[in-house]
């Protein structure tokens, strides 16, 4: 792979961070992609990598900065979400849909837009999901609806790209972000949480950018189509309380 830019939207969450600290210790140049100028060149500057401003939902803005990176780009990370936690019988179609378009027709215009030189790089994509898609929770119909359909987009595009692209995604057990504060700042509930877990703590960041990172690298020659369970044993295993 002679290419070694990647596209890692949502860059200044804690996924996409650690993502980006990680492709840059491997010899790769992420390019983080958020809305928060801020955060965005402080992050930049921490790890000497470039950055653009960018809100997942301006498709125009997407596709100019793919047009920009034209021939370039090995791998896009989609390090995007929302959490929109309710019954259903709260849930109006609006929340349905604002989730779908952040989780999942973000994701597939970015990989839209960069399709042509995905392929020539023989480059490969990252999508995240969540443990909820596999074992289901209360009060997660919205998420996890817009999290199922990256899941079935993963298999579906893998299958559509191979063998030029490979296409592969995480699930996350609740990871430590900006979006899960108001779920874990209660340090009972935090302990409560942790406790559902067999490896009993909160995801953080660098839990997923060691995989990340080599799943979006030339090591990965044989990896494709996967969803991996990163989430403490909680979606495949119980334990005696």
């Amino acid at each position: 792979m002679t290419n070694k830019k990647i596209f890692v939207f949502g860059g200044t969450g804690s996924i996409g961070k650690a993502l980006s600290i990680k492709l840059k210790e491997g010899g790769y140049d992420p390019i983080i992609i958020a809305r928060n100028e801020e955060d965005l060149k402080d992050i930049s500057e921490k790890i000497n990598c470039e950055y653009k401003v960018c809100d997942i939902l301006d498709f125009q803005r997407v596709k100019q900065i793919s047009d920009e990176y034209k021939d370039q780009i090995s791998g896009i990370a989609y390090c995007v979400g929302s959490i929109n936690l309710k019954p259903l019988k709260m849930a109006k179609d609006e929340d349905f849909i604002n989730a779908f378009k952040i989780n999942t027709l973000g994701a597939i215009n970015a990989i839209k837009f960069n399709q042509e030189t995905l392929a020539k790089n023989k480059g490969s994509v990252l999508l995240f999901s969540t443990i909820a898609v596999k074992q289901g929770f209360t009060n997660h119909t919205i998420v996890s609806t817009a999290k199922g359909a990256i899941e079935g987009l993963t298999l579906s595009l893998a299958a559509e790209f191979a063998p030029k692209i490979k296409v592969n995604c995480i699930a996350p057990s609740l990871t430590d972000a900006k979006m899960t504060q108001k779920l874990i700042n209660n340090e009972a509930i935090k302990k409560a949480i942790e406790n559902m877990h067999p490896l009993p703590k909160i995801g953080s960041g660098e839990d997923f950018s060691d995989i990340g990172s080599f799943l979006l690298s030339d090591k990965n020659n044989w990896i494709t189509g996967q969803i991996f369970h990163i989430d403490g044993g909680r979606s495949s295993l119980r334990i005696k309380s």
